[in-house]
């Protein structure tokens, strides 16, 4: 009924939170330096790492949305969810966002942190490779 609203409202604080850590780095002259001793998932910055979240976020919550419009569980007009026209499908709908919402936010953010834990061994084994073959020239 409701449960896209979840991914959306974390989506919207994944946003902010994007924008505060753009904000230090910018500040704090976070660039692309070659550090001595190269840390696991150093290599991308994290406001980029956000920035991948929070379109896995707003993607998720898009498809359901209108996976629930082609169900006719929303409308184009006020009340928008059809499930808050009364209070007894009010509480299922506040059940349903409880329960299926957090658990498809849980999915979206397990997904994303695979995604980046791949990305950052990617980049880590990258970067053992290229100081390997300079230690052996």
């Amino acid at each position: 009924m409701a449960c896209f609203v979840v991914s959306a409202a974390a989506a919207i604080g994944v946003g902010a939170a994007k924008y505060i850590v753009k904000h230090y780095e910018k500040k704090h002259d976070v660039t692309k330096v070659e550090p001595k001793e190269y840390k696991f998932g150093s290599e991308i910055k994290w406001s980029k790492k956000l920035a991948y979240l929070e379109l896995v976020l707003w993607s998720g919550s898009f498809i359901l949305a209108g996976e629930h419009v082609l169900h006719g569980e929303v409308q184009p007009f006020p009340p928008f969810l059809t499930a808050m026209q009364s209070a007894e499908e009010a509480t299922t709908m506040l059940k349903e966002m409880g329960t299926v919402g957090i658990a498809m936010l849980a999915v979206l953010i397990g997904a994303w942190a695979i995604g980046v834990l791949i990305a950052d061994f990617v980049k880590f084994r990258k970067h053992k490779a290229k100081k390997a073959t300079i230690e052996a020239k």
